[in-house]
């Protein structure tokens, strides 16, 4: 029998994904203060140890996380992702970063027919194309000038690349893996590749002063933006099937954008075109591709 979506179901979807939207504001306010990649590891440190009693629990153990699978995913998923995309922001914009980060499922539709050599019809060739041509008016916004803009939008662009060619790796996963065992050990690997650059930031800038709310935007990112977000979206899942959740991913893109404009970020007509039209991409693809199966993408879009 399939499930029924309800009330509790369609609520903990849209709290997840107000959760995940909100880290692109954060993570900007944090960087004032702390280095990218520091930030990125901080924020994966608490995640792990949030996550790590859950995981336990379901079968998780430290010595699986130097298997060459996890430690591949962590590359790709965690460090490949997180690193550029944390740069990409510092020094683009919030908005430009929300919106880009909007065509992850068009990327892995598009990478699964390259890679997996999956069959696409039409109507999805056009939406991948939407979603590309939404993106090139979004990163040639002529209102960002500046080359350090156009670079951070590409390392944008680049890390939404290899969080899909994560997720077409995390589809090779047996069936019998638990998401939340895979998502753990990938960020443990993931923690391994960005130490280091977090340790060399320190060398060069100095030990930062973290204050009390950079803590706290610290824990925000770690905990509610990982463990808890976590748990409300496979509460979403439970509650409904997962083609009717996926949509709701797409609330991620919306609230990191108004989220943006709240806290004083101009925003252009051409950003909101360009974002508008990527979307209307990605819900043309999103039915061939399968972004609740193997390892959890703790937020496709946020970044940390």
């Amino acid at each position: 029998m399939k499930k029924r979506p309800f009330s509790t179901g369609i609520f903990a979807l849209i709290a997840a994904s107000t959760i995940w939207g909100s880290t692109f504001v954060i993570t900007k306010s944090l960087m004032d203060t702390i280095s990218p990649f520091l930030v990125v590891t901080l924020r994966l440190i608490i995640s792990v140890i949030a996550l790590s009693p859950f995981a336990l629990k379901q079968g998780f153990r430290l010595p699986i996380i130097f298997q060459k699978e996890y430690l591949l995913y962590g590359l790709t998923g965690i460090a490949l992702y997180y690193g550029p995309a944390t740069i990409g922001l510092s020094l683009s914009s919030t908005a430009n970063a929300a919106l880009i980060q909007a065509v992850i499922p068009a990327v892995v539709a598009l990478l699964s027919v390259v890679i997996l050599k999956e069959k696409i019809t039409t109507p999805h060739s056009i939406g991948i194309g939407l979603s590309i041509a939404g993106i090139l008016l979004i990163s040639g916004n002529p209102s960002d000038a500046g080359s350090a803009t156009m670079i951070g939008n590409l390392l944008i662009i680049a890390s939404v690349v290899s969080w899909s060619i994560y997720n077409i790796q995390s589809r090779k996963l047996p069936e019998g893996i638990d998401p939340l065992v895979s998502t753990t050990a990938s960020f443990y690997s993931g923690v391994i590749y960005l130490l280091p650059l977090a340790i060399w930031e320190i060398s060069r800038e100095g030990i930062p002063i973290i204050t009390l709310p950079a803590w706290g935007a610290l824990i925000y990112l770690g905990v509610f933006a990982s463990a808890l977000a976590y748990f409300l979206w496979n509460l979403g899942l439970s509650k409904m099937e997962a083609s009717q959740a996926a949509p709701f991913i797409n609330l991620i893109p919306i609230i990191g954008l108004a989220l943006s404009v709240l806290t004083g970020e101009p925003v252009s007509i051409l950003q909101i075109s360009g974002g508008m039209i990527a979307i209307i991409g990605v819900l043309i693809t999103q039915d061939i591709i399968n972004i609740n199966r193997g390892v959890f993408d703790e937020n496709p879009g946020s970044t940390d």
